[in-house]
C-alpha cells in the first residue's frame, strides 16, 4: 500500500474512531481500554490488514510517543505527594530497588539459559554472550510508565497501594539509567570498545542530574506564572506548554526527559494549593494521546518477528516476570510492607515497552549485526506478548486491593 493512500488526518481519526469502539468492546469483556488500543493496532499494523503504512506509522508516531510520554511522566510526577510518600518512602525505595535487581538477575539467568537453544549468542565468544546477558538483564529492569497511568487514570484508583505503585513506576526508569550505563562501562572494557574510565557512567549521572534540575525549574517557572489562577481554559495552555518545553529542552540537552516532567510534576504538586485541579484538566486529552499512542506502538510490530523469535521472547519475559514478582515480595517483607500491598504490586509492575526498546538500540554498537537482529526481535516479541498479559493483569490487582473507583 502507498504511503500516500491515506492522509495523515484519515489516519488519525481512523485510529481514534477504531480505538474509542475497542475500548468500549475490551470493556465489556472486563479489560482496561488498553488491551483494545493495542489489538486495534495490531489489526491495522501493515503486517496484518495493511491499512496503515509503516511509513505513515513511524511519522505520526514519531511525534504522538513523545507527547504521550511527556503528559505521563508528568501526571506520576504529579501523583506522589510528599505527605503520602513520607508514610511509604521506605517501602518504596525497598520495592524499586529489589524489583529492580530481581528483573535483572533473573532475565540475565534466562538469557543465560536462551545460549543453549540460540548458538548464534555464544558464537562470537564468552565475552559477547555476557555482555549480552549483562545488558538483556539490565534492560529488564525498566518498568513501561504508559500502560500502568492509563489503567490507573481509567479506575480513577487511590490509596497507599496506588501511591507505593506510582512510586516505583517513578523511580525505577531512574534506577534502570543508573544500571544501564554502569553495565555499558562494563561491557566496554570487557569487550575492549569502550570509551574508557567512567565516561559512560559520569553521562548517565549528567543525564539524571540535568533532568531533576530542568524539571525543578520548569515546575517553579509554572507556580509563577499560574499562581491563583483557576480559569481552566488558561491553565490548561499552560500546563501543556510547560510540558512540552521541559520535554523538548531535556532532549536538546541529552537528558531524561522521563524524569524531567516527573520532576516538573512533583514539584507542581507539592507547592501549589489545589494542584489536583490543575491536573484533572489533563483529563480532557490524556485518553485521546494514550489512545493514539498505543494503537500506534502496537502497528510499529511486525507479527512475524513472533514467529521467529518466539521462544528468546518468552524465556526474557518469564525471567522479568519471575524477577519483578520475586523481588517485590522481598522489598516488601524486608520494609514490613502491609502484605495487601507486596503480594499484589509485583504484578502491576509487569509492563514494559518504549524504554526497553529504545535501550537497546543504544546498546547496538557493541553487537555484530546478525546477532543484535535477534536480540531486537526477541524484544519486540516479548514486548507484543507482556502489552497483551501485563494490562488486564494491572487491573485485576487494583480492583483486587479495593482501590478502584470508576465511577
Amino acid at each position: 500500500m502507498s504511503d500516500s493512500f491515506l492522509n495523515p488526518l484519515l489516519v488519525i481519526g481512523l485510529i481514534l474512531v477504531a480505538g474509542y469502539l475497542a475500548g468500549i468492546a475490551a470493556n465489556y469483556f472486563r479489560l482496561p481500554r488498553i488491551s483494545g488500543y493495542i489489538f486495534t493496532g495490531l489489526l491495522l499494523s501493515p503486517s496484518v490488514t495493511g491499512l496503515l503504512d509503516k511509513v505513515q506509522v513511524e511519522a505520526i508516531f514519531d511525534l504522538t510517543s513523545e507527547l504521550a510520554l511527556a503528559a505521563i511522566a508528568y501526571s506520576i510526577g504529579g501523583s506522589l505527594l510528599m505527605s503520602q510518600v513520607k508514610k511509604l518512602g521506605k517501602e518504596i525505595l525497598w520495592i524499586t530497588l529489589t524489583q529492580g535487581l530481581g528483573a535483572m538477575l533473573f532475565a540475565s539467568l534466562a538469557m543465560f539459559l536462551a545460549g543453549y537453544f540460540f548458538p548464534i549468542l555464544k558464537a562470537n565468544g564468552p565475552g559477547l554472550f555476557f555482555s549480552i546477558i549483562l545488558i538483556m538483564g539490565t534492560i529488564s529492569v525498566a518498568t513501561a510508565p504508559a500502560a500502568t497511568m492509563a489503567i490507573v487514570h481509567e479506575l480513577r484508583a487511590k490509596g497507599p497501594f496506588t501511591t507505593t505503585l506510582l512510586g516505583v513506576v517513578a523511580l525505577d526508569d531512574a534506577l534502570t539509567i543508573i544500571l544501564f550505563s554502569g553495565t555499558l562501562t562494563i561491557v566496554g572494557q570487557v569487550l575492549g570498545i569502550g570509551t574508557g574510565g567512567n565516561l559512560e557512567f559520569l553521562h548517565g549521572i549528567r543525564e539524571i542530574a540535568g533532568a531533576l534540575i530542568v524539571g525543578a525549574l520548569g515546575g517553579i517557572f509554572y507556580t509563577y506564572v499560574v499562581g491563583e489562577k483557576r480559569r481552566s481554559e488558561i491553565t490548561l495552555v499552560i500546563t501543556l506548554g510547560i510540558i512540552f518545553l521541559v520535554n523538548g529542552v531535556s532532549v536538546h540537552f541529552n537528558f531524561s526527559a522521563l524524569l524531567a516532567n516527573m520532576m516538573a510534576g512533583f514539584f507542581i504538586a507539592n507547592t501549589m494549593k489545589h494542584s489536583d485541579e490543575l491536573f484533572h484538566q489533563l483529563d480532557a486529552v490524556e485518553e485521546t494521546l494514550y489512545c493514539l499512542f498505543f494503537v500506534l506502538a502496537a502497528a510499529h510490530f511486525d507479527l512475524n518477528v513472533v514467529n521467529t523469535s518466539a521462544l528468546l521472547g518468552f524465556l526474557l519475559l518469564s525471567g522479568r516476570f519471575a524477577g519483578k514478582i520475586a523481588g517485590t515480595f522481598l522489598g516488601g517483607f524486608i520494609s514490613k510492607t502491609d502484605p495487601k500491598i507486596y503480594k499484589y504490586l509485583g504484578i502491576t509492575l509487569l509492563p514494559k515497552a518504549g524504554l526497553s526498546l529504545g535501550l537497546i538500540f543504544l546498546a547496538r554498537p557493541f553487537f555484530p549485526a546478525a546477532t543484535f537482529d535477534v536480540l531486537l526481535s526477541a524484544m519486540l516479541a516479548s514486548t507484543i506478548m507482556n502489552e497483551i498479559i501485563s494490562p488486564p493483569l494491572v487491573k485485576w490487582s487494583l480492583v483486587r486491593v479495593g482501590e478502584s473507583h470508576p465511577g
